[in-house]
């Protein structure tokens, strides 16, 4: 799996480029929010083993990014997978978020690139909760060079045609806070339709205000389709609610009114209750096969189990 992150590097990782899951810490790199550091990451037995990709020093060496990103397109082919670019949420240490990427990586069969980003500062949950999100805004430099990065390696028509032929897909999902992260990004003076290189964006249970998404919601540019999934009775989004007093785009249906998204409420699924995490828990087939659709860069309103109710425009679950 691998990982951008623009946390601070541990001083044995960034001395030996060999570490485990505590290699990146819980704080900004050292020389900025937008600096990011690429790793792989590998488990087995349980156990975590990451190897820091070096920076070039010499321009005949290559990018290590344009290295990397040719690895796992190779994957991808070798074993007839698409590529997932995860974006993680609110306070999550470094190894939790290795542990999703990796969840999503065996529970959907696809290639992850993980994005961490500093999201665990520590203190009194709500005052912890606002740090985050200014951590989320200055983060968003770092987004714009991993995608970046990214669409250069893509913009070869080699690499282009390459990925076309063996029918691989690129797919992003922002998660909870990663959202937040995503908003500002796309608000931002810094977007420029990065994301047209993902064939589907899934907006998973997003921590931001459902008031006014749509402006921003319609600035995003992808291939072909993006998601927004709901549950109004999501714990951790209620948390947010109740805390500063604004609806969750993840926890209503009211104003779901942005032309280019496709809503999905999963809220009256068998077994979804409080969940928040729809994509990692064991709920219901319909919420499993429409996840493994859409990150797979498939169409998710066609999940069995779904149908459309104009009166809130979303693709609904029955409760049966």
């Amino acid at each position: 799996m691998l990982v951008i992150s623009n946390r601070n590097l541990k001083q044995e990782f960034a001395r030996s480029g060999m570490g485990n899951e505590n290699a990146f810490g819980e704080q900004l790199n050292n020389k900025g929010p937008n600096e990011i550091r690429l790793a792989n990451a590998h488990k087995a037995a349980g156990k975590w083993k990451l190897e820091l990709v070096q920076e070039s020093r010499s321009h005949r060496a290559g990018l290590p990014s344009k290295t990397q990103f040719s690895a796992v397109l190779d994957r991808c082919k070798a074993h007839n997978k698409n590529c997932l670019f995860y974006v993680h949420g609110y306070n999550k240490p470094f190894a939790e978020t290795l542990e999703q990427g990796w969840l999503l990586q065996e529970r959907y069969q696809v290639e992850v690139v993980l994005f961490s980003w500093p999201s665990n500062t520590g203190g009194i949950p709500i005052k912890e909760y606002k740090a985050v999100k200014r951590v989320a805004q200055v983060s968003t430099g770092a987004l714009d060079n991993a995608f970046e990065k990214l669409a250069a390696y893509l913009a070869v028509p080699f690499n282009r045609e390459a990925l076309l032929e063996c029918d691989v897909s690129l797919n992003l999902m922002t998660y909870s806070m990663g959202n937040f992260l995503f908003q500002n990004y796309v608000q931002g003076t810094i977007y420029d339709g990065e994301t047209r290189m993902f064939t589907n964006a899934v907006l998973c249970q997003a921590d931001c205000d459902n008031e006014g998404h749509r402006k921003w919601v319609e600035d995003i540019q992808v291939g072909k389709r993006i998601y927004i999934t709901v549950n109004e009775n999501d714990k951790i989004l209620a948390w947010s609610d109740a805390n500063f007093q604004k609806d969750r785009l993840g926890r209503t249906v009211r104003a779901l009114n942005a032309a280019n998204a496709i809503y999905v409420d999963f809220t009256a699924g068998v077994n979804v209750g409080k969940t928040h995490q729809l994509w990692g828990k064991d709920t219901n087939d319909t919420v499993r096969h429409f996840f493994d659709h859409v990150l797979n860069g498939r169409r998710g309103e066609e999940t069995t189990g779904l149908d459309y109710d104009l009166r809130v425009n979303a693709f609904r679950q029955s409760p049966h």
